[in-house]
């Protein structure tokens, strides 16, 4: 294994900022200071976190926005309880596990997640590709039953975002230029995102930068806060959403929105070393890190300064299970029988690290008998390539409230469909499921796909001492695992615990970062571990992209934020 960039040895220093009134860490500055801006008003975690959220989706609208869907993780402090939103995509009413015919070419295409390649890779971009979206009724549902200011306050700085716009950076200009192609192919899209040339904007001199400005978006969350959720779903939004993708010919129709719910549900929890970590439940991404973390409990692993290769190798044994057990048996459990209590208990921890041997073996999922599952359906065997578009953020207050929020278009650009007149550019949702019939993450009617979203909080006697996550796909949930036991284990600061190097397992190679040393990468090599060594430096998102907010024993709250987003911020409440 041969570090061919190995004279490449920057990493950027990201300064950490402390507060105890409120701080709001998010992937772009201008969201981030929107919702800290809501705290220094009097506003509290939820109020921020969902001001930030339409903010981030009018600034960042190729990673996210209400065009998409995502989770919520929150610690509420006086109520002393967590809860969890699910506003996750669903499939059209309409949808079936047959509507995407299979292809007998492969294209590049298709390799977001590795599924099996369908006719025209409908079920990767374009209209065919869209499902129902719930960021809207999400962020609704948690203003209205824990905030304390209106939708119409909470959307208003996004609104004046679409129509004054943000000024483009270098990191705006590359996003577009590796979708150019497929933006140019949709016209709607092309207008809002490129120049007069059909060229991606570019910014040559700060005082006079260009400029994407979203006045069909602002607009239309105007009518969302006027009407709230309602407008949205029911109202003249849905008609033209509704109305232009059954003109495309998809089985997307205007029930379909109407009858889209969010829902406030139980957390998964997980007890790792003496903390209680909160985070999504179902087919998202915190099933299977609360699944990794309680077997990690069971382990001493150490400190990522001083980690061994052994209890590197235990890290990457529990992580591994959970990937076959993830792609084996979840999926929306209100539609297959998925053994969630039995993956995530104490029980089945104990079943993983006794597995834990001197040497790597091939992860093979837990018996059907052992998790009691009801059902002989087949494992998707999907071979990872890449992910593209989500966003993060993370929220904590002075009352000791934490929120923690991943929502998504799916891909980079998502369907790269932008609804005519609305300015809403729409998910690529579909992609979530294996196109293949007779899987447990098969297409259903009005099933929410297998997602990789897990925003998490962790909680200590009572008290809420992080919220994190990240965006990357696949490679969230080992991001978040390392996170928190950064957190707990090494009693880092955020931007500490966000800084030091991470692995990932959701591939068939255990991906490891250059920094890590060589001894203990020859040592996994010797253990049986094919790596596959990443630069970070060369900004390809390996490890994924979190921000994370951490509190002390004093209430003083420092955030984090991934150093190789250059956008990604922290912004605190000046005390």
């Amino acid at each position: 294994m041969t570090d061919i960039y190995a004279d490449n040895s920057w990493m950027p220093h990201r300064i950490s900022p402390t507060s105890k009134r409120g701080m709001v860490a998010a992937k772009m500055p201008q969201a981030a200071r929107i919702g800290a801006d809501i705290i220094a008003r009097g506003g509290n975690a939820i109020d921020a976190a969902v001001a930030t959220a339409f903010a981030v989706g009018v600034c960042e609208p190729w990673m996210n926005g209400i065009g998409g869907g995502g989770y919520l993780v929150a610690w509420l402090a006086k109520e002393q309880r967590a809860i969890t939103i699910d506003f996750a995509m669903q499939a059209p009413a309409g949808a079936t596990e047959t509507m995407y015919p299979m292809s007998d070419e492969v294209s590049a295409d298709a390799g977001f997640f590795g599924w099996p390649t369908t006719k025209g890779n409908r079920h990767v971009m374009g209209p065919h590709s869209i499902a129902v979206p719930g960021t809207v009724a999400g962020l609704s549902l948690a203003l209205r039953e824990y905030g304390t200011i209106s939708l119409a306050d909470a959307m208003a700085p996004g609104i004046a975002l679409a129509e004054d716009g943000f000024p483009v950076t270098w990191h705006t200009t590359q996003l577009l230029a590796k979708s150019l192609v497929a933006i140019r192919a949709y016209p709607d899209t092309a207008r809002t995102f490129l120049n007069a040339n059909g060229d991606a904007p570019f910014t040559s001199e700060q005082p006079t930068p260009a400029w994407i400005r979203q006045p069909e978006l602002a607009q239309t969350l105007r009518l969302i806060a006027a009407g709230g959720p309602d407008a949205f779903y029911r109202g003249e939004i849905a008609d033209k959403i509704a109305a232009h993708l059954e003109a495309e010919g998809t089985v997307f129709s205007r029930d379909d929105m109407a009858n889209y719910e969010a829902h406030i549900v139980e957390p998964n929890i997980a007890e790792y070393h003496d903390h209680t970590v909160y985070t999504t439940t179902g087919g998202s991404g915190g099933t299977s890190l609360t699944q990794a973390l309680m077997a990690l409990n069971l382990l001493d692993s150490g400190t990522v300064d001083g980690r061994t290769p052994e209890q590197w190798h235990g890290m990457a044994h529990c992580f591994r299970q959970a990937f076959a057990d993830r792609f084996t048996y979840l999926a929306d459990p209100n539609f297959v029988h998925v053994p969630i209590a039995a993956m995530v208990s104490p029980e089945y921890a104990r079943v993983t690290t006794a597995a834990l041997g001197e040497n790597a073996t091939t992860p093979t999922p837990g018996s059907r008998e052992v998790l009691g599952v009801q059902h002989q359906l087949q494992a998707s065997v999907p071979e990872y390539m890449k992910d593209g578009s989500t966003t993060h953020l993370s929220v904590m207050d002075g009352e000791g409230n934490a929120v923690s929020i991943t929502q998504t278009l799916l891909s980079l650009f998502g369907s790269f469909v932008t609804i005519p007149g609305t300015g809403i550019l729409m998910n690529n949702g579909m992609m979530w499921f294996d196109p293949e019939p007779g899987r447990p993450n098969s297409i259903a009617g009005g099933k929410r796909p297998l997602s990789n979203m897990a925003p998490a909080v962790i909680v200590r006697d009572g008290t809420a001492i992080a919220s994190l996550g990240a965006s990357g796909g696949r490679k969230i949930m080992n991001c978040n695992a390392q996170l928190i036991m950064n957190l707990v284990d090494g009693d880092m600061s955020a931007q500490t615990a966000i800084d030091a190097p991470r692995i990932d397992c959701s591939t068939r190679e255990v991906l490891v970062s250059t920094r890590l040393d060589s001894d203990t990468r020859t040592a996994l090599e010797d253990k049986g571990y094919s790596l596959g060594l990443r630069h970070e430096a060369l900004l390809t998102g390996d490890f994924s992209s979190p921000t994370a907010i951490r509190r002390s024993a004093d209430g003083t709250l420092d955030g984090g934020a991934d150093p190789w987003y250059m956008p990604a911020t922290v912004a605190a409440v000046e005390d």
